[in-house]
């Protein structure tokens, strides 16, 4: 399984790293704002963005090319700050403000699995923390839309969305 780690920073074990930092230890230094990526059409199994989607120039061309590089059925997994989050704002260099249905914008894409987490994912949280979170993510994940229009509002934002998506390609025509 060929997995690309989009905007790496540190490099993962298993991936292809991909970062616009020349202090980053990917594998590859490209300015992911320039298109078309340095990979083939069809590479990876995988994608991974995880925090980065938000820091580019057009997130909507950035999908096109995972897309591209992306194999048919093919995974890809993102993570953005949710629009609620006070990191959604107080970061330099959050170009955009996400929420969940920003990802039925892509026809191109099968989404299979969305959900707002309460505190981030991709860091170590202690123990108490991860269970506090788990009754506010049960909940919100409950009904998406109530909590976005309504909770987000009332009771206070979410760290994140994370979402699954499948890449869907037409069948080229002989």
């Amino acid at each position: 399984m060929k997995i690309l780690d989009l905007g790496c920073g540190n490099n993962k074990k298993g991936t292809i790293g991909i970062d616009i930092r020349k202090d980053s230890n990917a594998d590859i230094i490209h300015n992911l704002n320039e298109y078309p990526y340095p990979f083939k059409d069809d590479e990876f199994d995988m994608i991974i963005a995880d925090h980065i989607l938000e820091h580019l120039d057009d997130y909507k061309k950035t999908m096109e090319e995972l897309h591209r590089i992306t194999k048919n059925k093919g995974k890809i997994i993102i993570r953005v700050p949710h629009f609620s989050s006070t990191n959604a704002y107080s970061r330099i260099g959050h170009r955009w403000y996400l929420g969940c249905n920003i990802f039925k914008e892509f026809p191109n894409f099968k989404v299979l699995k969305i959900r707002l987490n309460y505190t981030l994912t991709n860091i170590k949280q202690p123990l108490w923390k991860k269970t506090i979170s788990y009754i506010p993510n049960l909940l919100a994940n409950l009904n998406i839309w109530f909590c976005e229009r309504v909770w987000c509002y009332m009771v206070g934002g979410f760290a994140e969305i994370y979402a699954e998506l499948k890449v869907v390609k037409l069948k080229k025509k002989s």
